[in-house]
């Protein structure tokens, strides 16, 4: 017989960042949180061995969130080079149960769990406690999930939405994605709404305006705006929070996310006051006829960095109860 609801390993590996913790799977308390640079090890399972090293004990149960489809034996991430299978994972913890879910299903499990303290509301009524609720977020890509209440308890719905075509509204957007589609050919939400699209758009805006392109990161970008002494850098933030508020319209629209949405990813919060005051909640609401509509639908940013982490153990609780059941 399982001993139901231990404590657990869980994981949020995304393409930048691969977070682990202990978590309470009756309480999802999380304790023990690491976060590890992908760029710093091998593999998930090199990542994975770096963390369990510095526990005193091996958990017996484990949950990995993963920003990629878990279907099938062998696992790959979508914005980076790692790649394993299930039973290698299983070695590497030792675990009796380990299970896999993609970080964004797993992320909305996390959305009924979180407090006021983890994330600050842009605009929009307060959220109907049963109603449906969604989440997207930006960060090496683009991830979307909902989440629905059933006779069940909550269910997350699980997506590719961020591989959804990019929608043009003007024509500077139309030109950026002229550069774009030369290179690539079909241009998702993702290529734009994320770091690397950030980065992207940055490079060619810089060069539509006549200057020599220079290669940032991100994080620079995104610094370069906040202290204003980029107009460039400014202006590319300014177009990336108005897409990201069409997107999340456009997915609390396919979702009916009366309950609110949600917004994750490492980028949101360190551009918080661009959202609060920009183009972002115009962005969102601006759906013509379906415009009030949105504007009672409340949005909600994301700030504790544990979420994904939550989420995982919320998602481990439910299947490892079925598990001990059966």
């Amino acid at each position: 017989m399982i001993n139901p609801r231990p404590i657990a390993l869980v994981a949020d590996i995304g393409g930048t960042h691969a977070r682990f913790a202990l978590a309470n799977l009756k309480t999802l308390e999380i304790q023990n949180f690491k976060k590890l640079k992908v760029s710093d090890y091998s593999s998930l399972e090199a990542a994975t061995e770096s963390y369990l090293a510095t526990l005193s004990f091996r958990p017996l149960v484990a949950g990995f969130a993963v920003a990629g489809p878990v279907g099938g034996e062998r696992i790959s991430l979508t914005n980076s080079s790692w790649s394993f299978t299930r039973e290698a994972m299983r070695a590497v913890t030792a675990t009796d149960y380990i299970a896999f879910v993609n970080d964004y299903e797993a992320l909305a499990y996390a959305l009924p769990r979180l407090s006021e303290n983890d994330y600050q509301r842009v605009g929009g009524d307060l959220s109907a406690g049963q109603a449906t609720k969604a989440v997207v977020g930006p960060g090496t890509g683009l991830g979307v999930a909902g989440l629905t209440w059933s006779r069940a308890g909550w269910c997350a719905i699980p997506g590719e939405g961020g591989h959804s075509s990019f929608a043009v509204a003007d024509d500077e957007e139309f030109m950026i994605l002229q550069r774009m589609h030369t290179e690539f050919g079909h241009i998702s939400a993702e290529m734009l709404i994320s770091g690397p699209g950030l980065a992207s758009a940055y490079q060619i805006l810089t060069e539509l305006q006549g200057k020599q392109a220079v290669k940032c990161t991100t994080p620079e970008i995104v610094e370069r705006a906040l202290s204003r002494n980029d107009p460039v850098a400014v202006k590319v933030v300014e177009l990336f929070a108005s897409w990201l508020g069409r997107f999340a319209g456009d997915a609390a629209l396919f979702y009916g996310a009366r309950g609110g949405m949600y917004i994750g990813g490492g980028i949101a919060p360190r551009i918080l006051d661009v959202l609060t005051v920009g183009d972002f909640r115009k962005g969102f609401d601006s759906k013509g006829r379906m415009t009030e509509y949105m504007k009672s639908i409340p949005i909600y940013v994301i700030v504790t960095d544990e979420a994904g982490l939550r989420g995982a153990a919320a998602f481990l609780s439910i299947a490892y109860e079925v598990e001990a059941r059966a």
